[in-house]
């Protein structure tokens, strides 16, 4: 799925009006924030026609995914991660790389990511941010949505998973489940890779000392390194609560193998000494006890029976079965 490029210059009124990339440059006087495509190397050719820093360009296209933030100049070069709305993607989670100054924020990323487009759709209804630093704030917030929701996905997953391996379905269904929870397992870890650097990263916007935000902006980070927190801690949370799923379901497994195992050894205890008698009297020699009795096969069949009733009864008096 391609990236939507384009450009936008924010009316400071909640509203933005879509322009061409070869003029967007050519202005200052309103914030602008522009989207680019990183697979695309026109993009990157575009940036540096307009003389933009060789740091901030390797910034930008820089396969380095892990969330940071670094002050260059008079601005910001930061790397956030965003809800990957890609289903075919292999990562859950797509990197944002963004250069923020005070009239201009610049956004590159390599897959779309639901909350720019939530946020393009905010400046269609007119109420998007006014400026560049608002601009960043509310993107950061619609990531940090989209992955609080996500979260609580995961943990009602857990959950099912643990009803289902308490309800027990049989050795089929334990494979499935046992796909599910490493798929689960899987998942909380590529969460929480990011989640925790981006929190302190939030932090950091909240203290730094650049005027790119507003006192109510600084509040905003703030949260949203708080709600950062709750989400890292309820990632562990279900770490946990997925590995004692796991720990059950091994358990049950291991009982219902060892009660097979214990069946089938009964069964050989009970029909092998009868295998061995009807052997020996299957040899084709002379001296085959009844042999020559036309009620031979009944008379065997009798003892046995016989046989097996003592078998039952020691096994029953020893307390095996």
């Amino acid at each position: 799925m391609a990236v939507e490029t384009f450009a936008l210059i924010l009316d400071k009124k909640g509203g933005a009006k879509k322009v061409p990339l070869r003029k967007i440059f050519l202005t200052e006087r309103n914030p602008q924030w522009i989207h680019l495509d990183s697979n695309d190397s026109e993009n990157v050719s575009w940036l540096q026609k307009r003389k933009v820093s060789p740091v901030i360009l390797e910034h930008l296209q820089s396969v380095e995914s892990t969330p940071r933030c670094i002050r260059h100049r008079n601005g910001l070069l930061v790397a956030l991660r965003g809800l990957n709305v890609n289903k075919d993607a292999d990562d859950d989670m797509v990197a944002v790389h963004i250069w923020i100054s005070k009239n201009r924020l610049v956004t590159m990323a390599s897959q779309p990511v639901a909350a720019v487009e939530e946020l393009v759709e905010l400046f269609r209804r007119k109420r998007g941010p006014k400026t560049t630093g608002t601009c960043l704030v509310q993107l950061a917030q619609l990531m940090v949505k989209k992955i609080k929701a996500s979260l609580a996905d995961i943990a009602e997953q857990a959950d099912d998973l643990e009803d289902l391996v308490i309800e027990g379905q049989g050795i089929r269904q334990d494979k499935k489940l046992r796909e599910d929870i490493s798929h689960l397992r899987h998942l909380i870890v590529s969460f929480r890779r990011f989640l925790a650097p981006q929190q302190e990263i939030m932090q950091a916007l909240e203290k730094n000392h650049i005027p790119l935000f507003s006192e109510e902006d600084k509040s905003h980070w703030h949260t949203l390194a708080h709600d950062l927190a709750t989400a890292v801690e309820k990632l562990n949370f279900a770490r946990d609560h997925s590995a004692v799923t796991q720990d059950q379901l091994d358990a049950k497994t291991n009982t219902n193998i060892s009660q097979i195992m214990y069946l089938m050894s009964m069964i050989m205890v009970i029909f092998t000494p009868l295998s061995f008698i009807t052997g020996l009297l299957g040899a084709n020699i002379g001296g085959i006890p009844f042999g020559e009795n036309p009620y031979g096969f009944l008379w065997i069949c009798l003892v046995l029976i016989g046989v097996l009733i003592c078998q039952i009864s020691i096994i029953k008096k020893m307390h095996w079965f």
